[in-house]
C-alpha cells in the first residue's frame, strides 16, 4: 500500500471547458459533466484513501508490491540483454511538494543496490478513480485478453504494472476483474477503430485485456503513447467485474459491471525526452503540454496524482521503462452507461459500431467483421 500525499495543483484550471477537451469530437457538455463527477466524488475519495493508509493490510500489501516491481525491473534488464549496474531509483520520499514540481522519474537519484527496496519500488503516486463521464470515442470492444499489445509497433518500450485497491475496503479488488487500456501509438494513430487518420479496424496495436491476480495486479508491455493534438500522451483503462469470457481469448463485451474508465499520464520532462526520438520525432501533429490538457488537469487534482511512477531499465530510454503505480476503484460504482465502443472487435475481425470518429464523426478506413 501507498503512504498518501498531499498535492497541490500548480497548473491554472482556467479554460477547462475551451478549446481541449476530452477527445475529439466529445462537447463541452460532456467535460463539464466530467468535471462535476471528479468534484463530487473527491471528498468521498479523500476520505476513504486516507483511511486505508493505515488498513492492517497495508504493510504485507506493500511488501509484495516492493519485491514484484523489485523483481520485473530485473527480469527484464536480463531478458533485454542490459548490463547490470547500480539499480538508480527514485525521489527522496520525504522531498514531495506540488504534483507538478515532482519528477516522477525513479532513475535520476542512482542508488546502489543496497538501498532499501522499499525506497526504489513503494511508489507514494495514488490515483483515485472517480467516475468519467467520457469514455471517448477510440475504445474497441471485447479485445483479445493478452499481455504484449506492442503488435511490433516501434517506440520506448514500457512495461507497465498497476495495483488496484477497492477504496471501500482498502483490500485488492477481486481476482479476475478485467483491466482494459488501450493508447495510441507513437504517432498518435489508434488501432482498431474506422475514424479518419486512425489506423482501421483490422489493427489492434496499443490494445489489451488483462485479469487481476490476488493483489489487484495487472501488467502489460507496451510502448510509450505519442500525442494528438488536443491531448497529451495517455494511457486509458478500464476495470471490469464479472465479465464472461469466451474460448476465442476475448471476452462479451456487454457482460459484467465496469466500475471505472479513466486515464494516466507522464511527466511532462518524460515526455519532452521521449519526444526527441523516432518515430515519435516525426508526428506532424501538434503537441499538447500536461498543463494545456483539460483531462489532465482535472483528474490531477490536490488530493490524487495520475502521474505513474518510472525506472529507467538502462542508460538510454530506447532500453525501456517499468512504469508503476497504485489505483484506486470504487467497485461498487457501474459505469455501464459511459460503455461506448467505437467499435468490436469479433475472432477474425471487427465491426464500427458508429460511436467513434475524430472531428467530423465516424468515417475512413475499415476491417471486414467476421
Amino acid at each position: 500500500m501507498v503512504n498518501i500525499r498531499n498535492l497541490a495543483a500548480s497548473v491554472a484550471f482556467t479554460s477547462l471547458l475551451g478549446a481541449t477537451v476530452a477527445h475529439p469530437g466529445d462537447s463541452q457538455d460532456e467535460v463539464r459533466r466530467e468535471l462535476e463527477a471528479h468534484a463530487a466524488a473527491r471528498p468521498v475519495a479523500r476520505s476513504a484513501i486516507n483511511a486505508c493508509a493505515s488498513a492492517p493490510n497495508t504493510a504485507a500489501l506493500k511488501a509484495r508490491s516492493v519485491a514484484r516491481r523489485a523483481a520485473t525491473a530485473e527480469a527484464l534488464r536480463q531478458k533485454r540483454g542490459i548490463a547490470h549496474k547500480s539499480l538508480k531509483s527514485k525521489r527522496d520520499q520525504a522531498g514531495f511538494e506540488k504534483w507538478s514540481a515532482v519528477d516522477h522519474d525513479s532513475s535520476s537519484l542512482g542508488y546502489d543496490l543496497n538501498t532499501p527496496l522499499d525506497t526504489i519500488f513503494d511508489s507514494n503516486s495514488t490515483c483515485a478513480l472517480v467516475p468519467e463521464v467520457t469514455i471517448g470515442p477510440y475504445w474497441v470492444a471485447g479485445e483479445l485478453i493478452r499481455a504484449d499489445i506492442t503488435d511490433g509497433q516501434t517506440g520506448v518500450p514500457v512495461h507497465l504494472d498497476l495495483q488496484f485497491i477497492d477504496i471501500n475496503s482498502c483490500e485488492p479488488i477481486p481476482a479476475d476483474t478485467l483491466v482494459d487500456i488501450w493508447a495510441c501509438n507513437s504517432t498518435g494513430v489508434y488501432s482498431g477503430v474506422s475514424a479518419t487518420g486512425q489506423g482501421g479496424l483490422n489493427t489492434t496495436h496499443g490494445r489489451g485485456i488483462q485479469s487481476t491476480d490476488a493483489d489487484g495486479v495487472v501488467q502489460f508491455d507496451t510502448i510509450f503513447p505519442g500525442h494528438y493534438t488536443g491531448r497529451t500522451p495517455h494511457i486509458h483503462l478500464m476495470s471490469t467485474a464479472g465479465a464472461t469470457l469466451l474460448e476465442n481469448n476475448t471476452y462479451v463485451s456487454d457482460s459484467g459491471t465496469p466500475s471505472h474508465i479513466g486515464q494516466l499520464f507522464f511527466d511532462q520532462d518524460l515526455i519532452t525526452e521521449v519526444e526527441e526520438l523516432e518515430p515519435y520525432a516525426s508526428n506532424q501533429q501538434s503537441l499538447t503540454l500536461n498543463s494545456q490538457d483539460g483531462i489532465g488537469i482535472s483528474e490531477a487534482t490536490v488530493d490524487y496524482d495520475p502521474f505513474v511512477d518510472y525506472v529507467r531499465l538502462g542508460d538510454s530510454l530506447n532500453d525501456g521503462l517499468l512504469a508503476f503505480l497504485t489505483v484506486f476503484v470504487d467497485t461498487t460504482a457501474d459505469q455501464s452507461a459511459s460503455r461506448r465502443p467505437a467499435a468490436h472487435y469479433y475472432e477474425g475481425g471487427g465491426v464500427s459500431t458508429g460511436n467513434g470518429g475524430g472531428p467530423g464523426g465516424p468515417g475512413g478506413p475499415g476491417r471486414p467483421s467476421s
